[in-house]
């Protein structure tokens, strides 16, 4: 990961709240069965206190059929937020649990259908493992520390 700052803690829960945020863009990127990535934004990616919780609208979908697989062989995935105050987190998860029947799958399918007037496939659960602050003036500050003298020509020469 090099010099990217891991969150801990207090932060972290405080992170994962961010992800019920209205205005919040989240991006969950899972892998394909050849290793390529692939990234699709999920509104329904939320906080529910003790798991990441995302509805998946379509069983036949990509990114169903990848969370499968990441599920099979416990490998990890990767969900970027990005809140509306511009604040990055990449935050690695592994799928804990896929339901598609009883209380608890059927509790969020009423929810969905109320909120969205559509149904759900299944519901994923994640545990976060891992959560690294990728805001750009975190990213700066970071990279001005580990490596100072990484300047370009133009910034030495320039006059403030």
């Amino acid at each position: 990961m090099g010099n990217e700052t891991l969150t801990s803690g207090d932060s972290d829960k405080a992170i994962l709240e961010r992800l019920n945020e209205a205005g919040a863009l989240k991006v969950l990127v899972t892998l394909d069965e050849h290793g390529a990535p692939h990234p699709t934004p999920k509104g329904s990616i939320r906080w529910d206190g003790e798991r990441i919780v995302l509805w998946e609208i379509l069983e036949s979908s990509h990114t169903n059929r990848n969370l499968t697989r990441s599920i099979w062989f416990d490998k990890p995935v990767v969900i970027l937020l990005v809140t509306a105050d511009k604040k990055a987190y990449k935050i690695a998860a592994r799928p804990a649990r896929n339901l598609t029947a009883g209380k608890e799958f059927t509790r969020h399918y009423e929810e969905a259908e109320q909120q969205r007037g559509l149904g759900i496939a299944a519901v994923w659960l994640f545990e976060p493992l891992e959560i690294t602050d990728q805001s750009a003036g975190t990213r700066i500050a970071q990279e001005r520390a580990a490596r100072p003298y990484f300047t370009h020509l133009d910034q030495l020469a320039r006059k403030d």
